[in-house]
Order: C-alpha cells, then sequence, then structure tokens
C-alpha cells in the first residue's frame, strides 16, 4: 500500500471549561523529523508519544502541536502592566522617537504585548484521568493522520500505474520497431556501398557489419527495461513503507531508456523514448511525496 508523506489532522475538545486544540500535520522529508510542542503537564510522557507517533507514521517532516484556549472567566489571564510599560518605554528608547506621538503608542502596544511575560493566565492543572484524555486524542489524531496518508497515497498509486502502463506501451512499440529497424539499416548500408561500385571481401563485409550493427542493438536494454517494470510493478504491492525503493527502481528504469535512446538512430524509436522519459520524470517527482 502507498502512504503519501503529507496530510493534515486535528481534534478540539473541552476538559473543565478549557478549550484543547490537538494538530497534527506531515509533510516530505528523507528522514522521520518529529517535532512536538505541548504544555508542561504532557512533558513526562514525551518519549512514549514520540515512540508511538514513530511506530504509526515512519518518515516526514511531522509536527505536533496541543494547545489550549482560554475559557469565559476573565480571572484566568491577566496583563502584566509593569512589564509591558517597561517594554514600551525601552522600545521608545531604541527608535528615538517622539513619546507624545499616539498612533506610535498604539504601534508599541502591539509590539509590546507579544514579547515575553507580557501576560499571564492560571496555570492549567488536570489529574491522570484528564491527562489521559488528551494523549487518548493525540493518539486518534496521529490514526487519522495516517489513514489521510494512505487515501492520498491510494490516488498517487493509481497514476503511477496509468505512468508505468504508459511506458509498458511505449517499450511494446519500440519492440515492433526494433524488428525491422536492425535490417533495414543493414540494407541501406549494402545500398550505399553498391553506389560505390567497389570490391568488397563479402566475409570482411560480414565481420564489420555485425560489429558495426551490435551498436545499435537494443534487445539487452529491452530486457532489462521489462524486468525493472516488473519489479517496479510488484513492488507497489509491498505494505512496507516503499518510496526510497521506488526511487532506486526508477533510476535503473531512467538508465535503460537513456540507453536505448542513445541507440536509436531512429525517428520514430526517439519519439516512444522522449515519451517514456516524460512519464517517468513525473512519476519520480510524486515519489519524492510517498513513504
Amino acid at each position: 500500500m502507498i502512504k503519501s508523506m503529507t496530510g493534515y489532522a486535528s481534534e478540539s475538545f473541552i476538559i473543565n471549561s478549557t478549550k484543547f486544540i490537538v494538530e497534527i500535520k506531515s509533510v516530505n522529508s528523507k528522514i522521520l523529523d518529529l517535532n512536538i510542542r505541548f504544555p508542561h503537564f504532557l512533558k513526562s510522557y514525551e518519549n512514549d508519544l514520540r515512540q508511538e507517533i514513530s511506530s504509526k507514521l515512519f518518515r516526514g517532516k511531522i509536527e505536533l502541536n496541543v494547545s489550549s484556549e482560554i475559557g469565559k472567566n476573565s480571572d484566568e489571564i491577566s496583563v502584566n502592566k509593569a512589564i509591558v510599560n517597561n517594554y514600551i518605554q525601552q522600545l521608545k528608547k531604541i527608535n528615538n522617537l517622539d513619546t507624545s506621538d499616539f498612533s506610535s503608542e498604539k504601534e508599541y502596544l502591539k509590539i509590546a504585548m507579544r514579547l515575553p511575560n507580557a501576560y499571564s493566565s492560571k496555570s492549567i492543572e488536570l489529574n491522570t484521568t484528564e491527562v489521559q484524555i488528551i494523549i487518548d486524542k493525540i493518539s486518534i489524531v496521529t490514526t487519522n493522520l495516517n489513514d489521510y496518508r494512505a487515501k492520498e497515497g491510494s490516488e498517487m498509486e493509481k497514476d503511477f500505474r496509468n505512468k508505468i502502463s504508459l511506458i509498458k506501451k511505449l517499450l511494446g512499440d519500440i519492440e515492433n520497431i526494433e524488428k525491422e529497424r536492425i535490417s533495414k539499416k543493414r540494407d541501406k548500408l549494402l545500398e550505399e556501398f553498391k553506389k560505390i561500385g567497389l570490391e568488397i571481401d563479402n566475409n570482411r563485409l560480414e565481420q564489420e557489419m555485425i560489429y558495426y550493427l551490435e551498436k545499435f542493438d537494443i534487445n539487452e536494454e529491452i530486457i532489462r527495461l521489462k524486468s525493472n517494470i516488473l519489479i517496479f510493478e510488484e513492488t507497489l504491492e509491498s505494505n512496507d513503507p516503499v518510496g526510497k525503493k521506488l526511487g532506486f527502481i526508477c533510476q535503473e528504469i531512467g538508465r535503460e531508456i537513456n540507453t536505448i535512446g542513445s541507440k536509436a538512430n531512429d525517428a520514430n524509436l526517439q519519439k516512444n523514448v522522449i515519451e517514456m522519459k516524460d512519464n517517468l520524470e513525473k512519476i519520480k517527482e510524486n515519489i519524492l511525496n510517498i513513504l
């Protein structure tokens, strides 16, 4: 099963008049890069949460954020006026502006309120049962993110199969062209020799002809390309993360296509090679975003 590395999930709930929001999002990354931000009362659970999330999501740049919103009770938050005023005075000194400018006062206040300790709120105290509710919600959003990734990955898998099928079809067309290409090349060379009108040792000519035409033979490349395409399709069936493996397989497919192109010496065959390269590049772009 193919899974995307991008996704988002969230849950919101209320405990003791405090609204909690659990959000998790993921983007593509070569490794697992897990960044967790949550209240102090969850710090002791961080290692366990990291292990659980890592076991479910495997890879990607993942951000988990647990935040809370102040309830309706105005006593839960207070502005530290002395600290804010001190910030404003220091900002004015730095900026060296007229302190009587009212418009500047409002700007200074906006800046000061964003600085550390500008306000304080009543610390949230939760019992073990309530903490466990939050941990369960984190587990739920992680599972939801994983489901989101699987759904998006399913669509990407369909696209991979369509594009690899197009490459197979183009390879079949190349095989049909190849059946006549070498013989046509041989006949053309013999025709040119006849026009020259020189006496030629047929045995020596045959040896040189074989050596020359071998440079244009692409049967080995076709066989290897078929094998790599088959491995690609089989890998899509795996339930394990296969993003990196598919990337390596695409490199091999690209190498064989390039070799066929360099040996082509035929307009129709070259046209098919270009189409194959185009579809392969589209696959490579999407592979960067799967597990």
